[in-house]
């Protein structure tokens, strides 16, 4: 019988929370992919399990071509290497054009109308070009197809589903789509399904486990029986642990992670298992999500469980913390969200101004 204290211990160890020493791609590559609704956000994603890296140096990498943003599954943004873009969406992809083809004919998009679309994008971004998205969606306005109400949305969605674009080099604000095998031509080719379905699963675990194959099938939104389709297909390099739970024969050891971690929004500590309960208590899960409305605040974390919420402003000097805490703390955790926030001060360059508030009454 695993505590839930264990398990949040192992599944610290998995993310690689407070690792350092490790490149950015090394962390995308360990973590198959990383939610990124927020750009900003995904970057703290990369940097929290990359201490001693900057955000300048996971831009770079972004620039570099090493990983990508694209929709992957769920309709949600993730981080994560070209490579396994393409994987993942040859088992996803033909899920989400069913729900896409519902939502195109609400928007008044039809075959044609993504052809043309298509025929934009590629004469837009071809030649190793790149725009943002009020670039791309001008031309599409320039060329009669009317963006607005979410049509350009949905035409971006659905030529990333086909593998044709991805978000690629960061602007001045943001990032600018590009073609994906002109940005990032593939190493190895696609796997058979099977191998596929191996590598996600063995992947999610990589990053995550001990979790279950229900935790899994939210993640990837594939089938349970493709999970286990999956389990089968990985043999002994996957493990038992009881109580539904799976994690990789080649695990590394839970310790010396720091007791202390600031995470960002939407990160896959909290959004990477159906079950979060062991990491945040449910009386709480409101001040992560107010009002659910599915926006996932930045959690303050000490000893794996959801303490609080933080928030920072980058100002002229230097960069201005404050921690709320949903409960009273006691000092030795408050030193550890002081220490976390000095990590994420050095990722953004700039001086710590701290404050830990007293929890609300």
């Amino acid at each position: 019988m695993i505590t839930p204290a264990r398990l949040r211990a192992m599944r610290l160890a998995a993310q690689g929370v407070g690792v350092s020493g490790g490149s950015a791609l090394d962390v995308v590559t360990h973590m198959t992919a990383l939610q990124a609704q927020d750009l900003g956000q995904s970057l703290w994603a990369i940097g929290s399990r990359a201490l001693g890296r900057t955000r300048a140096d996971v831009r770079a990498a972004f620039d570099r071509g090493e990983f990508v943003r694209s929709w992957p599954m769920r309709g949600t943004l993730h981080v994560l290497r070209p490579d396994d873009l393409r994987m993942l969406l040859s088992l996803t992809a033909s899920r989400t054009f069913t729900t896409l083809t519902r939502r195109a004919g609400q928007l008044g998009i039809d075959d044609a109308l993504v052809a043309r679309a298509r025929d934009i994008t590629v004469e837009a971004l071809g030649g190793g070009r790149s725009l943002d998205r009020d670039g791309i969606l001008g031309r599409y306005r320039d060329a009669g197809i009317d963006p607005a109400g979410g049509r350009g949305y949905h035409l971006l969605l659905h030529l990333a589903q086909e593998g044709l674009v991805a978000w690629g080099p960061t602007g001045r604000v943001g990032q600018e789509l590009v073609l994906l095998d002109e940005w990032a031509p593939a190493t190895e080719s696609v796997p058979d399904r099977d191998e596929a379905l191996r590598r996600t699963l063995v992947g999610y675990l990589r990053g995550r486990g001990p979790a279950t194959e229900v935790d899994a099938a939210n993640w990837t939104k594939l089938p349970l029986g493709d999970l286990r389709r999956a389990r089968a297909a990985a043999g002994d390099a996957v493990e038992d642990l009881g109580d539904g739970l799976l994690a990789l024969a080649d695990r590394p050891e839970p310790g010396g992670v720091a007791t202390g971690q600031l995470l960002p929004g939407f990160d896959e500590y909290l959004l990477g298992y159906a079950d979060r309960s062991g990491h945040l208590d449910a009386v709480h899960a409101d001040r992560v999500v107010p009002g659910g409305n599915g926006m996932f605040l930045p959690m303050a974390v000490h000893r794996g469980q959801v303490v609080g919420t933080w928030k920072s402003a980058e100002r002229t000097r230097d960069v201005r913390t404050t921690v709320t805490p949903f409960v009273p703390l006691a000092a030795p955790a408050v030193r550890a969200l002081e220490s976390a926030a000095a990590h994420h001060a050095r990722f953004l360059g700039l001086p710590l101004v701290i404050e830990v508030l007293d929890a609300p009454a």
